[in-house]
């Protein structure tokens, strides 16, 4: 799973965390016979189920973009599979040579 994914994966699950505690609270609130407040409690809870809905649409969305760019980049690495390998090793030098030079660094930025 790619950056990207977890944030969008992260963000899902706070959202679904808000929606609930939101049930959660709406719930507790004791409407006590007053008509405002239980019309009140009525709109808020069908927001609530909409705000689920649309939460379930976004994220299958999401799994299926996901699921389109890593077939489009599997079939990329198919029909061009030397550039695949020469920019891994591209990004594999450029990455030692990164680690190599943090390395050489003392701890107060100025080189060893």
């Amino acid at each position: 799973m790619n950056q990207s994914s977890e944030n969008a994966a992260a963000l899902g699950e706070e959202l679904r965390n808000i929606i609930d505690h939101a049930a959660a609270l709406l719930g507790a609130i004791s409407d006590d016979g007053d008509p405002k407040l239980s019309s009140l409690r009525e709109r808020v809870s069908a927001s609530i189920d909409t705000a689920r809905v649309h939460l379930d649409e976004m994220q299958l969305d999401a799994e299926r973009a996901s699921e389109r760019a890593a077939e489009a980049l599997a079939r990329w690495i198919e029909e061009n599979p030397w550039r695949a390998v020469a920019i891994g090793a591209g990004a594999g030098i450029a990455i030692g040579l990164l680690l190599a030079a943090r390395r050489n660094r003392a701890p107060d930025g100025a080189p060893q």
